[in-house]
């Protein structure tokens, strides 16, 4: 029997990694569930009150939990202030492996990082692979550089990998994100025609369904090599423009896209395209999930319509 330990449970990366490894471990493992408020949803899991900002107390719920792997999804993304990602995703995540080194003994971690630590990539390095300068363009990017910097850096028994996620999309996607947003504002009722605020529509991301995403972090917990950075992307990257089409036509609605000079100045990298060769290589983990399925899902969920009521096409 093994112990798995997450964190981040109650956000929407986290809840699926939860919905993941409750599908895919063996049926006598424990699932333990750490954070500050118990999640909607557990899945079988045990609650266990704990706090990243509190040392001693992580320390204590560690030694009790006693874990053999753990998923640290936990963190904070804009439009927190700059203090509040340092404070999570860095001294969260410094705090966290520290508590765990505490156990003297081998622990498989995967810290969930993100493609803002790369920053601009020039076209002729995309796709971009794991060893790329990160030159990160924002204090998100920065704060995430620094936690996978602390993580990759320990030694000592723990053997930790990073799971460096590009643009996760799909059911249950926070309006802080655009293709949230865009789905929130066009399931807004009494409204005709809708209005969309939208920045850069022409930037290209890699997309990567949030599911697929959290069973990749699952299988690299298992078969990740100790001490790399794994991407976990599509290995191809769309325009904003195509989601929002997509959203668009899937509502069927009347609507008009009204430019937002705020969103367009923090719209990123012209381009952001994963190269994936590691992880599939090293765990058979791939993308099993079409970016149509994936915004389908989403639209679903911000609608309140069943899935069963959307074709999937294309």
């Amino acid at each position: 029997m093994a112990t798995w330990l997450i964190t981040g449970a109650g956000g929407w990366l986290g809840g699926c990694v939860l919905d993941a490894l409750a599908r895919a471990s063996d049926a006598e493992d424990r699932i333990v569930v750490i954070g500050r408020k118990r999640p909607d949803a557990l899945c079988g899991a045990l609650f266990v009150a704990a706090d990243l900002t509190d040392p001693d107390g992580l320390t204590r719920t560690v030694r009790d939990v006693s874990p053999d792997y753990v998923v640290h999804a936990a963190g904070k993304t804009p439009p927190a202030a700059d203090e509040e990602m340092y404070e999570t995703n860095f001294w969260g995540t410094d705090r966290l492996l520290n508590a765990l080194r505490s156990l003297n003994r081998t622990v498989r971690v995967v810290v969930a990082g993100s493609a803002a630590e790369v920053g601009t990539v020039a076209a002729a390095d995309l796709p971009v692979v794991e060893d790329h300068p990160c030159r990160p363009m924002t204090a998100y990017g920065r704060s995430k550089m620094m936690a996978t910097a602390s993580a990759l850096a320990g030694r000592g028994p723990l053997e930790v990998v990073v799971g460096r996620v590009f643009n996760p999309i799909g059911p249950g996607m926070p309006e802080s994100q655009a293709f949230g947003r865009f789905a929130a504002q066009l399931a807004a009722p009494d409204v005709d025609p809708i209005t969309v605020r939208a920045g850069r529509l022409d930037a290209r991301r890699d997309f990567v369904d949030v599911r697929d995403a959290a069973q990749a972090l699952v299988d690299l917990a298992l078969r990740g090599t100790p001490r790399r950075v794994y991407n976990i992307g599509s290995g191809r990257s769309r325009t904003i423009q195509e989601g929002l089409d997509l959203l668009i036509r899937l509502s069927g609605r009347a609507t008009r896209v009204a430019f937002d000079p705020e969103a367009a100045r923090r719209a990123g990298p012209d381009d952001s395209r994963a190269c994936i060769d590691r992880i599939v290589g090293e765990t058979g983990w791939r993308p099993s999930t079409s970016f149509d399925r994936s915004m389908m899902d989403l639209w679903a969920a911000a609608s309140g319509l069943g899935r069963a009521a959307l074709p999937l096409t294309g």
